[in-house]
């Protein structure tokens, strides 16, 4: 694996620690928990805290690392709205329609093939009436986030939702889904790209385990899981980067960076 991308890994890593284990948060925490009553020292309860807290970043982490990866690769551009929070048009039919394949996946029970075919159309359908319509838009002063958005040889268009893995709850992967999908209508209307076959979007889990089947987005052409991305677009190989995100937490410089995360917590607490 490049070099330049394993010093990447490690100093994302170390800042996200050091960003996440800042004075006003453990303050914060502390204040928190002494106000509850409880078995577990408050010590730990402060940095599990923490823990859970640089967990739910993790995410970020990882489109930063794939904002690294893709402009290291010759063939691929980044998008300038990539990795931007940005008010994301889309007309009140789109948004209708997309409403009702969330519902519709809920309460029928379509195999892979019926929806690949219910999937495409919809993407279709939005597509086109976005391209025709001079329809005010919906959700025309809410930011929504771009997560990877990049070209192969400033040509096809790709979309990321990124995500860690699909162990979500049931309201959330739903949630997760819709956004998804209104999200890349909305990012049609930014980039003037209405050809599903020109524009792809794809929900992205950096874990290989498949923990979850998805009822709203057809498994094989648009959810990618771990290598298959990998395989598609890199030249870094997935095999490489799992085997050094495996071997990070021994880092002698991770470790002490949460060794004295844990210190620090003792001695403001005086404990």
């Amino acid at each position: 694996m490049n070099n330049n991308i394993k010093k990447f890994i490690k100093q994302t890593i170390s800042d996200l620690i050091k960003s996440t284990s800042n004075n006003e948060k453990i303050d914060k925490l502390s204040l928190r928990h002494k106000k509850k009553i409880h078995f577990i020292p408050i010590r730990y309860r402060i940095f599990g805290g923490l823990l859970q807290s640089m967990n739910i970043n993790f995410g970020n982490f990882v489109e930063k690392l794939l904002h690294k990866i893709i402009k290291s690769e010759k063939d691929l551009t980044i998008n300038k709205n990539s990795s931007k929070k940005i008010i994301l048009p889309i007309t009140q039919r789109s948004s209708d329609l997309i409403d009702t394949h969330i519902t519709d996946c809920q309460t029928e029970n379509f195999d892979e093939e019926e929806l690949v075919n219910k999937f495409n159309s919809l993407l279709d359908m939005c597509l086109k009436f976005e391209e025709n319509t001079q329809e005010k838009t919906v959700n025309n002063t809410k930011k929504h986030d771009i997560d990877v958005l990049f070209s192969v040889k400033n040509d096809k268009v790709y979309y990321l939702e990124i995500k860690y893995n699909d162990d979500h709850d049931t309201g959330k992967y739903e949630e997760i889904n819709r956004r998804f999908l209104k999200s890349y209508i909305g990012i049609s209307n930014i980039i003037k790209v209405y050809d599903r076959e020109k524009f792809k979007p794809i929900i992205y889990y950096l874990t290989q385990k498949k923990l979850k089947g998805n009822i709203y987005t057809p498994e094989k052409e648009n959810i990618y899981r771990g290598k298959k991305l990998f395989e598609e677009f890199f030249t870094v190989k997935y095999s490489d980067l799992d085997d050094f995100l495996n071997k990070i937490g021994d880092d002698k410089d991770i470790i002490e960076l949460f060794d004295n995360l844990y210190n620090k917590i003792r001695k403001d607490l005086s404990l």
